[in-house]
């Protein structure tokens, strides 16, 4: 099983029915809404991911919901581009690029995106405009350690990804895999070297979600995160292991949406 912090660049060949053409904000972020905006919901994906992870949620999310996604270095159209050595410095560089909070915003992030969330929300607080929501999804919490961790090896790690990722065709072709490989492998080193010892509360609810089957980001790991919020704090499981954001994506969609629904209604 990849650790929490590990992921691959693609995503599964799923097809929304309808297709929202995204506007690139800036270097960092692109957004999409269906409607006039009025929650902003910003993701951040998994080691080595892009914004495809999230490609298919703008048709299915409820109206008002403007989604950005992230454009991290190392991959699309930033490929030639070093990817930042920690999360903390890839953090600053998106709370930075975030739009005037105009509207409610809320952060989700998925496993070593959710570290990412939760050190971007604490900077946009820090600037007296902390998100209205934190979404963590499969992720341990900051304070817990990552463990004693070795460089993973590229052969190891492509082989695991191929068992792991069996829909994800593309990860057969080697020369794709072998230029995916760098941005993954330092993704995982910077979520690796990512640990706060006493996590810094933020004054926003905080809501976790955790795949049923995923022996990575269990019950009692998930209830970590409590001690990172002064305010609300909740737990899903939903179907899948850890990537059910992926897997699980319509069960996924469907309770976000319902946790949204105050802002859009």
């Amino acid at each position: 099983m990849l650790s929490s912090e590990q992921g691959a660049a693609l995503s599964p060949p799923e097809q929304a029915a309808t297709v929202l053409q995204p506007e690139r904000l800036n270097p960092w972020f692109s957004a999409v809404c269906d409607g006039r905006p009025r929650l902003r919901l910003c993701c951040l994906p998994y080691a080595g991911g892009t914004g495809a992870v999230f490609k298919d949620w703008p048709a299915a999310l409820p109206p008002g919901i403007q989604l950005l996604t992230a454009h991290l270095p190392g991959r699309g159209d930033r490929f030639a581009e070093p990817p930042p050595r920690t999360l903390e410095e890839t953090a600053e560089h998106l709370c930075a690029a975030l739009p005037p909070a105009d509207v409610p915003t809320v952060l989700l992030g998925h496993s070593m995106g959710a570290l990412l969330a939760y050190e971007t929300a604490l900077r946009l607080q820090e600037e007296s405009r902390a998100p209205d929501l934190l979404v963590a999804t499969g992720a341990r919490p900051p304070h817990q350690h990552p463990g004693d961790t070795a460089a993973p090896d590229e052969a190891e790690l492509a082989a695991t990804l191929r068992r792991e990722r069996p829909w994800d065709d593309a990860l057969l072709d080697d020369d794709l895999m072998e230029a995916v490989l760098p941005t993954l492998i330092a993704d995982i080193e910077a979520g690796d070297r990512y640990h706060r010892p006493e996590p810094t509360e933020l004054t926003c609810p905080l809501k976790v979600y955790i795949g049923a089957d995923d022996d990575g980001t269990d019950w009692p790991t998930a209830l970590g995160w409590r001690r990172c919020t002064g305010d609300t704090f909740e737990i899903a499981v939903l179907p899948g292991d850890h990537y059910f954001i992926e897997t699980a994506r319509t069960d996924v969609v469907r309770r976000l949406s319902s946790d949204l629904t105050p802002w859009v209604t």
